[in-house]
């Protein structure tokens, strides 16, 4: 046997193997050899059938599979021996017989990628942090009071103080085609709501039909633009009811700071605090997207396809689970060929990341060890009144517990590497 090796790109391989005549013959004879008790022929006892009529009749079936299996052997012999590391599944791409001389084949697979890790200090990542402002805590105690509101059946929208059913119909569907509807409900006294369409609605009953241009604030990636476009909308008022927001007593203090608070100015403590926490936790998972994203234009190097065909597939798995909770077949709304191209920019990027998270862990022996684990289930024993061994034993018997652990202390080391700048959001 002799093999070579083709590098085709970065990850892609193909080892062709070619075998002698002898070897291949006697590959052969050892699958007459399997084959001939097996076989039942006309005019002849089971198994008792002549080589030379097994072979006039089933020798094209027989040699070609034991070609394909002869193939395999060499792959797996090959592998061993050159200490290959292929990752998925090997793919056959020639495979070819040369009466008197052997045979051939072509086997294509795919490696990792070798990575380089570049200098991690000359990543420059802006940290966003947005100060809680005594507005903020206005807006989250107004929801708390909506939350608890009661609401009776109204005619007419006299001011905010309403919850609206809405249908919204696009005016700017292409000729032949029926406009794109939905369905949404609105309370007009949130603060975050659209003044335009709160102020068209003022005076309107159910059953009216409003033509309202609302702007189109963000972009496609979900970021603000320079420049606001308006887009016309019939909306139709489905339903009116007019709210009466709770009002704030010491009972409904304790009941939504879950007895933290009986007063106005503790309440207002309490939601300080957890709005404080929510964007610090937000901040945080923010500021490690924009390092991930870094370190991925930081490091050039392709992706296996094996890695990425992976990835679409989970998440067409996804969609498909998602589909069947909410009653639909599996594919309803899905073309996997549209999917696949949709979402291999995303796959490629994930997969990306995979790969050179793992690098980056091995290079910097991150691990998780009983330190970490005791340490866990110490903090979580406290916090959640379990007992601290149950955990442990828990934490040992599953892999996500210890990924975590090395995914924040990987995060720890990235933003001790970077240079990370604070700007603050209003």
């Amino acid at each position: 046997m002799t093999t070579t090796i083709h590098e085709r790109s970065q990850v892609a391989r193909e080892l062709e193997i070619r075998v002698d005549e002898a070897e291949l013959q006697q590959a052969f004879d050892e699958a007459y050899k399997t084959m001939r008790p097996r076989l039942s022929l006309p005019g002849f006892r089971p198994g008792k059938a002549p080589i030379s009529v097994v072979k006039r009749l089933h020798g094209d079936a027989i040699e070609g599979d034991a070609l394909e299996k002869l193939a395999q052997e060499k792959f797996r012999e090959a592998v061993e021996e050159q200490k290959l590391e292929p990752i998925g599944h090997p793919v056959m791409v020639d495979l070819h017989r040369h009466p008197g001389e052997g045979a051939h084949f072509k086997i294509a697979y795919e490696i990792a990628p070798k990575i380089e890790l570049q200098d991690l200090s000359q990543i420059e990542v802006e940290k966003r942090v947005i100060p809680v402002t005594e507005k903020d805590i206005d807006k989250m105690i107004e929801r708390m009071r909506f939350r608890r509101a009661t609401r009776e059946p109204a005619d007419v929208i006299n001011d905010d103080q309403v919850v609206v059913r809405l249908s919204f119909a696009e005016t700017n569907a292409p000729e032949g085609e029926t406009p794109k509807t939905s369905e949404e409900e609105a309370y007009l006294g949130d603060p975050d709501i659209l003044p335009e369409l709160k102020n068209a609605l003022i005076g309107h009953k159910a059953g009216d039909v409003v033509r309202i241009e609302l702007p189109t604030r963000r972009n496609a990636a979900g970021e603000p633009v320079s420049e606001e476009k308006m887009e016309a909308a019939d909306v139709t008022v489905l339903s009116i009811e007019k709210v009466t927001l709770a009002e704030v007593t010491e009972e409904f203090i304790k009941e939504v700071s879950n007895n933290r608070a009986s007063t106005t100015d503790e309440l207002r403590d309490v939601v300080r605090k957890e709005l404080d926490e929510a964007r610090t936790k937000a901040s945080e998972e923010d500021l490690e997207e924009r390092i991930v994203a870094k370190l991925l234009e930081l490091h050039s190097f392709e992706v296996p396809h094996t890695i990425s065909h992976a990835i679409i597939q989970q998440m067409l798995e996804e969609r498909e689970q998602e589909n069947a909770r909410r009653g639909f077949p599996p594919l309803y709304g899905i073309n996997e060929e549209e999917f696949h191209q949709q979402n291999h920019p995303i796959a490629e990027a994930r997969g990306k990341w995979i790969l050179l998270r793992d690098k980056l862990i091995s290079s910097e022996g991150i691990e998780a060890t009983d330190e970490d684990l005791e340490k866990l289930a110490e903090e979580e024993s406290a916090k959640y009144g379990l007992p601290k061994e149950n955990l442990l034993k828990y934490y040992h018997k599953h892999d996500s517990i210890q990924n975590r652990i090395i995914s924040d202390k990987l995060g720890a080391l990235l933003r001790q590497k970077v240079k990370v700048t604070e700007k603050v959001i209003e």
